[in-house]
């Protein structure tokens, strides 16, 4: 799903990503140690820690959550978009020798989805990619190249199922090949036969993910694509894009019986022929991805100043989609079907989040810091702060429970639940100033927001 700047350089590095440090401090917070039914053996466990620094509890006060969505609402929390199975190389020699890969993916996939079902999650969407191979047409990714393999998709929906869990589906459209050169760049103004070139790759591989979808019986998919966007700088591209996606979600309907969503690359085009052919459409809580604040409302955050900016985010948008967009304006393809909505929320866990907006939380990127020194990793300089995702969160919640410019039918946490509990930096990238919720105060409110518990 592309809902930020965030992707335009991780599936060029995902196989690299650097170890970049930890947090150290005398004052620790200890989380206990997550309960699974393992399918693994008995020496193979989870060899994660989730204790963190009280130093990451952060600048704002945590607050208590207001209340209860609505019956109606589908709660969902996404898997962070990752494989366990990557993770796997990367632990300690002993505790490979407790566990073979195969049981360790399995029991951190179990114990992710025990987690998120303990607070209240009904759906949980999975995503998956693979380096094209570009040497022929249309372009492939080979299932030896999924970065999730097929058996471990599977063996999600068969444990979720277990769990009352509906698992939906979005593929990331990679940017390089197999030889890892970029083969599209982000945001690329393109010409209409690269245009074709890519949308011929997607509708072969969406054929191909539908009927496997299909198979196992997953319950939803999106006909996009996720975490790539490109620039259609003509009406000619545009009007291009939206008859191939028509054609792309006929095939998906023609071998897929479940849900069809439109949104995951993070503009929805509102276009008869698309909304008259899916079921729902994705939207972020805050277009996009939380700078939209200035200095002084980041330094007084509140849950009722986030609750504000995300009325005005959905207004904003439903004038986008119908018709007030200055990159459509009404057109021959408008369409006034008003589709179910799929309420996106990401909040990273990053003391300037809504100053800044979303930065990289999976590996290390190059930045400058504040006096101009380059430096290969910036994630290293940011500030870890738990409190404002805990008081974004539950100002978006408030809102959705307040607002009445969209029909929400289900709610997501974006890519919004680490594969393991570990929450300080390592090999595994920065859960720490990610925006999964996993063992952070957020967990808590939006498990009250789901279920009414604590």
């Amino acid at each position: 799903m592309f809902f930020s700047n965030k992707y335009v350089v991780q599936f060029v590095v995902i196989f690299f990503l650097s170890a970049c440090g930890g947090g150290n401090s005398s004052d620790t917070v200890s989380n206990p140690p997550p309960v699974a039914t393992s399918p693994a053996t008995a020496s193979c466990v989870n060899p994660h820690s989730a204790d963190y620094p009280e130093s990451y509890k952060g600048k704002f006060e945590t607050p208590s959550p207001r209340g209860k969505l609505s019956s109606h609402i589908v709660r969902g929390i996404s898997f962070k978009d990752y494989s366990p199975s990557w993770i796997y190389d990367g632990l300690s020699q002993s505790a490979r020798d407790n566990c073979s890969k195969d049981e360790y993916v399995k029991l951190m996939y179990l114990e992710a989805l025990q987690a998120l079902s303990a607070s209240g999650a009904q759906r949980v969407w999975v995503y998956n990619y693979g380096q094209w191979n570009d040497s022929q047409e249309p372009w492939v990714v080979a299932e030896a190249n999924y970065h999730t393999p097929k058996k471990y998709v599977e063996y999600i929906v068969e444990q979720a199922r277990s769990l009352n869990i509906d698992i939906y589906f979005s593929w990331q459209f990679t940017q390089n090949n197999i030889d890892g050169d970029i083969i599209v760049e982000q945001g690329e103004k393109l010409t209409l036969d690269k245009l074709k070139i890519i949308l011929d790759a997607h509708q072969n591989n969406m054929i191909i993910q539908a009927k496997h979808a299909q198979k196992i019986a997953i319950k939803g998919i999106s006909a996009d694509w996720n975490a790539m966007w490109l620039t259609l700088h003509t009406d000619e591209l545009k009007e291009y894009y939206i008859e191939r996606f028509a054609e792309i979600i006929d095939d998906i309907r023609a071998n897929f019986d479940g849900e069809i969503t439109w949104g995951q690359i993070g503009t929805v085009i509102n276009d008869q022929r698309i909304f008259s052919r899916v079921d729902s459409i994705l939207i972020n809580a805050l277009h996009c991805c939380g700078n939209q604040f200035n200095a002084e409302e980041d330094a007084k955050l509140t849950t009722e100043l986030v609750k504000q900016k995300t009325f005005e985010s959905l207004t904003n948008q439903h004038m986008q989609i119908y018709c007030g967009d200055i990159n459509q304006p009404c057109w021959h393809g408008t369409s006034n079907i008003e589709l179910p909505i799929t309420l996106i929320i990401q909040v990273q866990s990053r003391e300037d989040f809504f100053l800044n907006g979303w930065k990289e939380d999976g590996f290390c990127t190059p930045g400058s810091l504040e006096d101009g020194t380059k430096v290969s990793c910036i994630q290293e300089s940011f500030v870890t702060d738990f409190s404002v995702q805990s008081v974004g969160i539950e100002g978006i919640m408030q809102a959705i429970e307040e607002q009445d410019t969209f029909m929400i039918n289900s709610v997501d946490i974006h890519t919004g639940y680490w594969l393991s509990p570990t929450l300080t930096p390592s090999f595994e990238g920065f859960p720490n100033t990610s925006q999964s919720i996993r063992g952070k105060p957020a967990e808590g409110i939006v498990k009250y927001w789901y279920t009414g518990q604590e």
